[in-house]
């Protein structure tokens, strides 16, 4: 007999869950942390699991449908000739595992769509209780540094965290925006206070840790978001404009009584946003970004196709000199991290997937799930200028595609009554 447990709303066969937790939840840096409070042994966990994953994805490859099977084709390609390499120049199987997690997103993205497809889920309302469940935990024990200050704070392990008085990481906070997607969906849907509540506090969250990538991400997924949601009629444009009137309004007196109770934090928070649009300015964290993109991104001209591999690991890093030898580039930037490693070619077969959901956003026949998780997927591309995605990203993408393929509530409804009508007619038409 099959037990069920219940967490956040939603039910879960024992079975099911123990899937999900260490094969999913587990890859999201901020909740691991609270289970196991390790960065090595959290770091061996996942590449361990990741072999793992890739084992049991090609032990179930004849049941994967036929543009899945070409994804793991492509990676198993690039994989086996990162071992005739490393076999001929450095007669050990595979040198660096690093290469394998740095492309192995495209595998989980494929093992969790199968996986929610395997289950049936039906959870994205879990995923952003789940989100802010973790946050509240995280802070009530790690935030009692928080500050809007943005001091240094020395660490012996850093893990998700920041580094600074922001307390969380930028890769952990932009996951927040999940949460904030759905329950503003939800919001438009029922126009219930409690979900226009949680879609502040999501917002709020974004706001006070200061992460301007999450900023100029969040905006981007709300535009995509509201886009999409009129696209697909679930919201008419005059209400779009409504929102967006009293939004405005809502936000110029709120500025107004900050600016008069505290003006040096409005002048702060202005500085902080107009960094967005010149992400470049000397002395920000955006100025290594841009070095760091103008030197690689050169070197990868000279390995356009499949980039520089195992050697990326050989060379001496030429704009800093406090990393280890052979431990990599360390890279900010998702694109010039592939890019250089793999090339074109690897550069293509990860982000493809987002490439493939930008053109979904178009679609009228998505789901309410759909928007919510295309909009955050989409929003992928604007993070990238900023930081590598971390892996658990990719599993929310891959749950994306499985809801694609999933007949929306909506429109089922509406393919019954209009099967129902057709027949009506059909029954009272002459021979």
């Amino acid at each position: 007999m099959n037990r069920i447990i219940k967490i956040f709303g939603y039910q879960f066969y024992v079975k099911e869950f123990l899937v999900i937790f260490f094969t999913y939840l587990m890859m999201e840096n901020i909740f691991s942390w609270l289970v196991f409070p390790s960065s090595v042994v959290l770091l061996n966990f996942e590449k361990i699991l990741s072999l793992v994953i890739f084992a049991f994805v090609l032990y179930n490859f004849t049941n994967l449908q036929r543009n899945e099977k070409i994804y793991i084709g492509l990676f198993c390609f690039l994989i086996l000739r990162l071992v005739f390499i490393s076999l001929l120049q450095y007669n050990i199987v595979f040198e660096q595992l690093t290469m394998f997690t740095i492309l192995f997103p495209v595998v989980f993205t494929i093992y969790i769509k199968c996986v929610s497809r395997s289950l049936d889920l039906d959870f994205l309302e879990f995923l952003a209780k789940f989100y802010i469940g973790v946050y509240l935990v995280t802070m009530i024990i790690y935030g009692r540094g928080f500050s809007f200050s943005l001091n240094s704070v020395e660490m012996d392990d850093y893990g998700p965290f920041s580094g600074d008085s922001r307390i969380i990481h930028a890769r952990s906070i932009f996951m927040m925006i999940i949460p904030l997607l759905w329950y503003f969906s939800q919001f438009l849907k029922t126009t219930k206070l409690k979900h226009f509540l949680l879609f502040a506090f999501c917002l709020v969250v974004i706001l006070i840790h200061q992460h301007r990538s999450v900023w100029a991400s969040s905006i981007f997924a709300m535009l995509i978001f509201l886009f999409a949601t009129m696209r697909n009629k679930f919201i008419a444009v005059p209400k779009i404009v409504n929102l967006v009137i009293i939004t405005l309004t809502a936000v110029l007196l709120l500025g107004i009584v900050v600016n008069y109770v505290n003006p040096k934090f409005t002048n702060f928070m202005s500085d902080r946003f107009s960094e967005i649009l010149d992400p470049t300015r000397e002395g920000g964290t955006g100025e290594f970004r841009q070095q760091q993109r103008e030197v690689y991104l050169a070197m990868a001209t000279k390995h356009p196709v499949f980039g520089w591999d195992f050697e990326g690991f050989d060379m001496q890093n030429p704009l800093v000199d406090w990393w280890p030898e052979k431990s990599g580039q360390h890279f900010h930037e998702g694109y010039v991290e592939m890019l250089f490693y793999l090339g074109i070619t690897g550069f293509l077969l990860k982000y493809w997937f987002l490439f493939y959901l930008s053109v979904k956003a178009f679609s009228k026949k998505l789901s309410r799930e759909s928007i919510v998780l295309i909009a955050f997927s989409v929003s992928g591309l604007i993070f990238s200028f900023s930081y590598v995605l971390p892996l658990i990203f990719w599993g929310h993408v891959g749950l994306c595609l499985y809801y694609l393929e999933r007949e929306p509530a909506e429109e089922a409804e509406e393919v019954d009554e209009a099967t129902y009508e057709d027949q009506e007619l059909e029954e009272l038409a002459p021979y």
